[in-house]
């Protein structure tokens, strides 16, 4: 961050000195130190959120119960032929090896397709605690319907962008092909 705001800063200054070189140097001094003052106010704005930010944070990875924090998905929805589903995840909850919750798929205008069920995906303690501490993963999991139906497939990838909140994808495997839900996350106590 501090490289790109430098570089920012760097090209305003010689944009600023280019047309300041057709100009009289009262105009000149003038405009250097408006960029100055500039440059200093945005300086005390941000570097020392940026610092503290740093200060403070802390990896989850290492607070002791973190990898057992309840997950809350968002609702999302993906484009099938001629219709959209959308998928609605209860609160997961960590419980051994699985992140556990129900799920709830309405398809429009295919009523008749909708479905709730149990949703599984799998999460040991060493791939949460990698998660937890900032790093991508991938996953898999089970749908399994309240009819008991034959489980759908579930592989999936998330990312965190900070420590209690992200991007989630889960693509299903269904009888009519791979549906593909791209949502976000976040964690609850």
């Amino acid at each position: 961050m501090k490289q790109a705001f430098i570089g920012a800063v760097l090209s305003t200054i010689r944009y600023k000195m280019k047309q300041a070189a057709s100009f009289p140097t009262s105009f000149l001094v003038k405009a250097l130190t408006k960029l100055q003052v500039s440059i200093l106010v945005l300086a005390t704005l941000f570097v020392p959120r940026a610092v503290n930010a740093q200060a403070c944070a802390t990896p989850l990875a290492n607070k002791p119960g973190s990898i057992h924090r309840v997950m809350i998905v968002d609702p999302s929805s993906t484009r099938v032929s001629l219709g959209k589903v959308s998928l609605i995840v209860s609160p997961l909850t960590h419980n051994g090896k699985v992140y556990i919750g129900e799920y709830q798929i309405k398809v429009m205008p295919y009523f008749l397709k909708n479905e709730k069920g149990t949703l599984e995906l799998e999460a040991s303690d060493d791939s949460m605690r990698e998660f937890m501490g900032g790093s991508p993963i991938k996953f898999i999991g089970k749908a399994t319907n309240s009819k008991k139906s034959k489980p759908k497939i579930i592989i999936g990838k998330a990312t965190p962008s900070t420590n209690d909140r992200g991007t989630v994808t889960f693509s299903i495997v269904t009888d009519n092909g791979l549906m593909v839900f791209n949502t976000s996350y976040h964690f609850g106590d």
